[in-house]
């Protein structure tokens, strides 16, 4: 089960309720080795719906994976001696809370593992029904672009350097003046707080990357831009939809190898190009942060790992 799926099926019971420069890129701290293999694992992130089989809010029915489950407020220092990787995106379904004492918890525990937050996926329920930042009613629209503040004050106050909302919306939409009105007033407050907001390649409206480029051109580039996931376009679209989005990509991108396919392939993995991607994403100037997102069969934790590795081979 992929993120989308997830979220429309299950998140009415989870919490809901282009220049890199001007971002500095997060630095290692701590005791790493220095070298290029350091300098590496600074441009690698792990987020952690790579591990969501773990977290009790977005555990599979019926999954055969076995291991601890996880507090979001344990995931740094779990992820720092696991992997030595110091930047992490913190998915919005895996807060337990919002509470003041459970963010200055969370940030205690990102100081202790010397981690820091670059970007935070923010989803709710309305994005997969064809509503979301996208519902043609004035009053649902205006809740849903104040729900999506809070979580730009919950960045600011963690440190990140971003959030990505979905427009949600469906496929046949052509006109874009409803999303784009969205993700400017978005843009305009995350200006006030330091904080960009992302459009990924997730889905409805964000399925096509022209609809993308169309959103963040209207709503202005300089704090709304992309995160690029090298798995969530169709193969006949993947390369071209890249190619598309990352020079609108501020400092992260999505990195994976495989992703989940739907009814169309009968639940097979669909695996693509890795090293096609990142030639894509390079030859854009891309100097952001590459997420490892793990979305295939098997062990999270060796997947996970395995991205790691195919990037630290390319980059």
């Amino acid at each position: 089960m992929n993120r989308r799926t997830f979220i429309r099926n299950a998140a009415a019971g989870a919490l809901a309720a282009g220049a890199a420069s001007q971002f500095n890129l997060p630095r290692a701290a701590g005791n790493e080795a220095k070298g290029s293999g350091a300098d590496k694992l600074r441009r690698i992130a792990v987020t952690t719906w790579s591990l969501h089989a773990f977290f009790p809010q977005t555990k599979d029915m019926g999954s055969k994976v076995q291991g601890e489950m996880l507090d979001l407020r344990k995931f740094p220092e779990l992820i720092a001696d696991r992997y030595h990787i110091h930047n992490l995106e913190l998915c919005s379904a895996h807060f337990e809370s919002t509470e003041p004492s459970y963010l200055r918890d969370l940030k205690e525990s990102l100081q202790k593992a010397h981690a820091r937050v670059i970007n935070m996926p923010v989803d709710y329920p309305h994005d997969w029904d064809g509503k979301g930042l996208c519902d043609p009613d004035d009053k649902q629209w205006r809740w849903e672009i104040t729900e999506r503040k809070k979580w730009i004050d919950i960045a600011a106050e963690l440190g990140s350097q971003s959030i990505r909302p979905n427009p949600g919306g469906t496929t046949k939409m052509t006109d874009m003046s409803r999303p784009i009105a969205a993700y400017k007033e978005l843009g305009e407050y995350g200006k006030s707080k330091g904080v960009k907001v992302l459009i990924e390649n997730h889905g409805n409206v964000a399925g096509k990357a022209e609809n993308i480029v169309a959103i963040i051109k209207g709503a202005g580039p300089k704090w709304v831009g992309a995160v690029p996931d090298f798995g969530n376009f169709p193969e006949e679209a993947r390369y071209h939809g890249l190619e598309l989005l990352f020079p609108y990509a501020f400092h992260v991108c999505h990195a994976r190898y495989e992703t989940p396919g739907g009814a169309e392939m009968q639940g097979k993995l669909v695996k693509f190009d890795f090293a096609r991607c990142m030639k894509i994403s390079q030859a854009a100037g891309f100097k952001g942060v590459y997420s490892a997102e793990f979305a295939g069969i098997g062990d999270p934790y060796e997947g996970t790992q395995k991205i790691i590795d195919a990037l630290v081979k390319y980059l």
